[in-house]
């Protein structure tokens, strides 16, 4: 396993982050000592609109020139919304931004593109949602084939979120080059066990991301009883280590399923300590050394 770093951290995606250039945030995984990296392939980043033939064939050669490799290009899909309007070509534009990371991938050296299912939509039965993702993503995947990548699904949206539901999804899409994309967080929000259940994927995970989380709930002011009620929970990201995600166990099974891929740190929320370059980059290099050492105690 390897250790990458996903360009999102740096996007400026989340309010207040720094932003960085896709050129910037090479030179930055190289100065902090990642092994690989993760491309957005979306504005400001990696889309796919914005890269030329000559611009991908430079950012090929400057990930070369830092010893880097891309482990995946991230797309963002939801292959569950186009149920209102049924005369709009809604499937189509998601595979051709599909299609166009797809050729970006292989421009690029990506082996795996990376796809969301899809977002639940009130008013519309759930099994038509899951029906119109597992045929954007075979759709997907058969596109994919011809150039020899692989599409990761993440169990990041509604549609399919359960990890056990995931496996459900995969079993539906059925094709060979489909395989999944299996975060720890999303193990954990669904409230089941990490190590039986990385176990149930056996075979099946080319990519993870890695974040770590703290849990703070939010209140509502009550003037009339100068009071505060419970207003929801909000998840905030902290280095490796140092939150709610127990990674030894986490790594330890990927271990244990022959998993050796990329292990992709991402800062994808709001961060403890604020959006500054610097904060980044401490975060950054404290998960980085964190999961290191419990790469080191495998070996």
């Amino acid at each position: 396993m390897k250790v990458a770093l996903h360009s999102v951290s740096y996007s400026g995606t989340w309010g207040g982050q720094t932003a960085l250039t896709l050129e910037q945030f090479v030179e930055k995984a190289a100065v902090l000592g990642f092994e690989s990296v993760e491309f957005a392939a979306k504005r400001p980043h990696c889309s796919p609109l914005d890269l030329s033939r000559d611009d991908r064939r430079q950012l090929k050669q400057l990930l070369a020139d830092k010893g880097l490799t891309l482990s995946c290009v991230a797309s963002y899909h939801d292959f569950a919304s186009f149920f209102e309007h049924k005369d709009m070509a809604y499937m189509e534009k998601e595979l051709l931004y599909m299609r166009s990371v797809i050729e970006l991938a292989h421009d690029l050296g990506s082996p795996i593109v990376r796809t969301y299912t899809g977002y639940f939509k009130e008013g519309v039965p759930y099994r038509a949602q899951w029906d119109s993702c597992v045929k954007g993503i075979q759709e997907s995947a058969r596109m994919a084939a011809d150039y020899g990548i692989t599409i990761g699904v993440q169990n990041h949206s509604c549609i399919a979120s359960d990890p056990d539901s995931l496996l459900d999804l995969m079993a539906e899409i059925d094709e060979p080059n489909a395989k999944v994309v299996l975060d720890a967080p999303f193990i954990d929000n669904h409230h089941k066990p990490l190590r039986e259940t990385v176990h149930k994927f056996k075979g099946m995970v080319v990519h993870t991301h890695l974040t770590d989380y703290i849990r703070r709930e939010k209140f509502k002011y009550v003037s009339e009883t100068v009071t505060f009620t419970p207003n929801g929970m909000e998840m905030i990201s902290v280095p490796i280590g140092k939150g709610n995600i127990d990674y030894h166990e986490f790594i330890g099974a990927l271990h244990e399923i022959g998993y050796d891929g990329a292990l992709s740190y991402e800062m994808c929320s709001p961060l403890v300590g604020g959006g500054s370059e610097a904060n980044l980059d401490r975060s950054a290099l404290e998960s980085l050394s964190y999961v290191k050492g419990i790469l080191a105690g495998l070996r």
